[in-house]
C-alpha cells in the first residue's frame, strides 16, 4: 500500500512540472465572502448567515474536497465545538449535549436509525454533498424532538446544466476504499441526478494481542437518486430516493469461546415535494417522507456451529407536512406549517411492534427593520400518543452595529421526547444477567420476574413512580460575528443550556444472581455552558489560516449543589483517608471536555494549482469512569488525558480543473487509546484521484 501512495505523491510532483502554466479558478474562503452566503436550516426559508441571530457554520464541498475527507465523521470532527463520541457508533457532542441530542437531515428530513441514541456518522458518505449547515443550540421551535443541541443539515448538490459525469476513488490504510460515481442531465425544466458509492475497510485490532479486531471488516453501499420538473416559474415537483446497506464480519471472545456471524444493515427514504408560488408574497410546499432502517445480526459459536445470539430492528418513519410562507412585505416574512409523524419500531428486544403517532404545528415571524435589527420569533407545539404535549418557542434578535460587528442574541426551549427504547425495551443479558425494562412495562416485567423468584430485593416500588415525561431546557446564546476586513472573519458565541428531566437509568431490583433491574427515569437537572470563537484570516491570495477554541462547563446539579455545600466525599488514593471533594477537582459529566481547540492552514498556488493543507485538533482530558464508588468524577484516573490530533492533505489540479490527485494522512502523530477510543486506530494514509466531466 506504502508503494501505491508513494507513487500518488510523485505523481503530483511531477504533473506540477508539467502543468506549471496551468492557472485553476478556484476561490478561497474568503475572495467570496462567505456572510453573503445563503442557508436554509435555521429558518426553513432562504436567508443570508449574515443576516441570522442565531450561531451557524457552514462548510463547503470545496473545503471537504481540499481536506481529502469522504465521510461525514471526518468533516465534523474538524468543526469548532464539536465532539467526536464512541457509544455504540461514532456519534456527534455539541454545547455539551450527547450525540442524541443533535438532529441529523438530508435536506431537511431526518436519517433514522440510531443505536442507543447514537447515529453513526460513518453512513453519510460527502461524495455528492453541497454543504454542511451546522446550527448550534435548540431548533425544536422549527424541528421538534431530537434537536434539543442544534441540527446538522447535509444538502446535497444540485447538477448544472447540461451533461454531467464524474468518478472519484480513495484508497488507504486497512485496506480502506472510497469509489463513488455520479451523473446527471439538466435542462431549464428537467433534472435527474444519479450517485453511487462504495466503502469499505478491513477492520483494525487497538490490541492484536487479543487475536479480535476492535473495528470488523465492512463493505457499505448507498446509491441516491434525484428528479425535478419545473412545469412553469410557479410550480415545482421533486422527488429523491436513497439506500444504504452495511455488511459487517463479526468475530469475537465470550466466556473462553470464540463467536462469529454476519451483521447487516439497511436503510431506505424516499422524499418527494411540490412547491407552488401563488404569488411574489405566497408560496407553499407540501412533503411526504417515508423512511425504513433494518439491522439483523446472526451468531455463531465457531467450534460447534450452535447459535449464540440472532437479533433484528426494524424502524419506520413517515410523515407528512405542509409549509406556508408568507412575506407581508419585503422586511416581514411570516412561515407557518402542519404536519403528522407515524414512527414504528419491531424488534428482537420489543414484546411487540410499537408505535408513535405525532402531530405539530409551527409558525415563525421573521422581520428586519432599518436594515440593522432582524427579530426571529416563534414557536411549534407537538402532540403525542404517548408523553404529554410540548410547547417550543424561540425568540432571536441580532443588530448590525455597522458593516463589520453584527451582535446576537436568542433565547429558545428545547425538549427531547423518550425514545422506544426508553419506553418499551425489554432485554436481559444471557451471559451478565442484568435485564433493562422501559418505563411503560416495567411493573410488569418485574412482577413476573418476583413470580419466578429472581428477584432478591425491589430498591424502587415502580408504583411510585411517575410517568416519563420528555426532557426540557431552556437555552441562552450572546455572540459576535465580526468582519473587520475584508481577509478577516470572526465569530465569538457564549452560551447557557439548562435541562430539566434528564431520563437516565437506575437500578430498581436486585436479581438473586446478584445482578440488577435497570430502567428509565426523569431524574437529573443538568446545565451547560461555556463559548466559542473561530476566526479565519486570509494573509495572502495563496495563504489562509485559521482556528477556533471551546470552553465548556457540563455539570450535574445535584452533585455540583453537594461539591459546593462540601458534601462530596473521596478516598484519597494515597493517604486511604477520606477527603472532600474540592470543586476544582470536580469533573462533571461523563466524556466532556473543559477545553477544545483547532487551527487550520492552507496554502493554494494558484499557478501550478496545487493546495496543501493542515489541521491540528485538540481535546483537553475529560471523565470516563468512577473509581472510588463516590458516583462523581473527580480523581486524576478517572479521566482519560488530553490529546491532539493533527491532518494534512495535498492535491493536485489538471487539466482545467476536471482531474484531482490527493494525497492524505489523518492522525500523523499516530495517536491512539486502546481502551477508551475504539474509533481512532492510529495513523491513516490516504491516495484519491477524481475526474469530472461537464459538457
Amino acid at each position: 500500500m506504502s508503494r501505491k501512495l508513494a507513487l500518488v505523491y510523485l505523481l503530483i510532483l511531477w504533473s506540477s512540472s508539467l502543468t506549471a502554466q496551468e492557472v485553476v479558478s478556484e476561490s478561497d474562503t474568503l475572495k467570496n465572502n462567505p456572510l453573503d452566503e445563503v442557508v436554509i436550516t435555521a429558518t426553513r426559508t432562504d436567508k443570508k448567515i449574515e443576516e441570522l441571530p442565531i450561531p451557524i457554520t457552514t462548510v463547503s464541498s470545496r473545503e471537504i474536497q481540499n481536506r481529502g475527507m469522504v465521510r461525514l465523521n471526518e468533516i465534523l470532527a474538524e468543526q469548532t465545538g464539536l465532539a467526536l463520541v464512541g457509544d455504540h457508533g461514532t456519534g456527534v457532542q455539541m454545547q455539551g449535549f450527547d450525540a442524541q441530542y443533535t438532529l441529523i437531515l438530508i435536506d431537511g428530513e431526518p436519517v433514522i436509525g440510531r443505536t442507543s441514541g447514537t447515529l453513526e456518522l460513518s453512513r453519510i458518505t460527502m461524495a455528492n454533498i453541497d454543504r454542511i449547515e451546522i446550527v448550534k443550540g435548540p431548533s425544536s421551535s422549527l424541528y421538534g424532538s431530537e434537536a434539543m443541541a442544534g441540527v446538522i443539515n447535509i444538502i446535497t448538490k444540485t447538477p448544472p446544466k447540461g451533461v454531467f459525469a464524474g468518478i472519484s476513488t480513495r484508497y488507504g490504510t486497512n485496506q480502506s476504499t472510497d469509489v463513488s460515481a455520479d451523473g446527471s442531465y439538466r435542462t431549464d425544466k428537467l433534472t435527474i441526478s444519479g450517485f453511487a458509492n462504495r466503502f469499505s475497510n478491513a477492520g483494525y485490532s487497538l490490541m492484536p494481542e487479543s487475536g479480535f479486531q476492535t473495528v470488523a471488516p465492512f463493505a457499505a453501499y448507498t446509491a441516491t437518486g434525484k428528479a425535478g420538473y419545473k412545469f412553469s416559474d410557479k410550480t415545482n415537483v421533486n422527488v429523491s430516493l436513497r439506500y444504504y446497506a452495511n455488511s459487517q464480519d463479526d468475530r469475537y471472545g465470550v466466556e473462553n469461546r470464540v463467536v462469529s456471524g454476519k451483521g447487516l444493515q439497511r436503510d431506505f427514504s424516499i422524499f418527494p415535494s411540490i412547491t407552488h408560488r401563488f404569488s411574489e408574497a405566497h408560496t407553499s410546499m407540501l412533503r411526504f417522507y417515508r423512511a425504513t432502517y433494518r439491522t439483523e445480526s446472526s451468531i455463531s459459536y465457531e467450534d460447534t456451529k450452535e447459535l449464540y445470539d440472532e437479533t433484528y430492528f426494524d424502524q419506520g418513519f413517515t410523515r407528512g407536512e405542509f409549509q406556508h410562507d408568507y412575506e407581508i412585505r419585503p422586511d416581514i416574512v411570516v412561515t407557518a406549517g402542519i404536519g403528522y409523524q407515524h414512527e414504528t419500531v419491531e424488534a428482537t428486544r420489543y414484546d411487540d411492534k410499537m408505535s408513535f403517532n405525532s402531530g405539530y404545528g409551527y409558525i415563525q415571524a421573521d422581520w428586519t427593520l432599518l436594515n440593522r435589527l432582524n427579530i426571529i420569533a416563534g414557536g411549534r407545539y407537538d402532540m403525542h400518543n404517548v408523553y404529554r404535549s410540548q410547547f417550543s418557542p424561540k425568540l432571536a434578535a441580532s443588530y448590525q452595529l455597522n458593516k463589520k460587528f453584527t451582535l446576537l442574541v436568542s433565547a429558545s426551549r428545547g425538549y427531547k421526547a423518550p425514545d422506544f427504547r426508553q419506553l418499551y425495551l425489554n432485554f436481559t443479558n444471557a451471559v451478565a444477567g442484568y435485564s433493562v425494562f422501559g418505563y411503560e412495562d416495567l411493573q410488569e416485567n418485574l412482577q413476573r420476574l418476583q413470580d419466578e423468584g429472581q428477584i432478591s430485593e425491589v430498591l424502587i416500588d415502580p408504583s411510585t413512580l411517575s410517568s416519563l415525561n420528555s426532557e426540557s431546557s431552556w437555552a441562552y446564546n450572546v455572540g459576535v460575528r465580526m468582519h473587520p476586513a475584508d481577509k478577516l472573519i470572526a465569530n465569538v458565541n457564549i452560551f447557557r443550556n439548562d435541562v430539566d428531566n434528564l431520563i437516565s437509568t437506575a437500578s430498581i431490583a436486585t436479581k438473586t444472581n446478584g445482578q440488577s433491574v435497570f430502567s428509565y427515569f426523569n431524574r437529573n437537572a443538568v446545565f451547560t455552558q461555556g463559548g466559542e470563537a473561530d476566526i479565519t484570516y486570509l494573509l495572502s491570495n495563496t495563504l489562509e489560516v485559521g482556528g477556533g477554541i471551546q470552553y465548556l462547563e457540563a455539570k450535574d446539579v445535584d452533585e455540583w449543589n453537594m461539591v459546593k455545600e462540601g458534601r462530596a466525599y473521596a478516598r484519597d488514593p494515597e493517604t486511604g483517608r477520606t477527603v472532600t471533594v474540592k470543586k476544582s477537582e470536580y469533573g462533571g459529566l461523563l466524556n466532556r471536555s473543559k477545553y477544545m481547540a483547532n487551527a487550520r492552514i492552507s496554502y493554494y498556488e494558484t499557478r501550478t494549482g496545487i493546495r496543501l493543507s493542515l489541521r491540528w485538533n485538540y481535546r483537553g482530558r475529560y471523565g470516563v469512569r468512577d473509581v472510588d464508588g463516590n458516583g462523581i468524577v473527580n480523581l486524576d484516573n478517572e479521566f482519560v488525558k488530553g490529546y491532539s490530533l493533527v491532518n494534512g492533505s495535498i492535491y493536485k489540479s489538471l487539466f482545467n480543473n476536471t482531474l484531482r490527485i490527493q494525497f492524505t494522512t489523518d492522525n500523523i502523530l499516530g495517536f491512539t487509546n486502546n481502551e477508551y477510543i475504539s474509533y481512532l486506530p492510529g495513523r491513516l494514509v490516504y491516495g484519491g484521484l477524481s475526474y469530472r466531466f461537464n459538457k
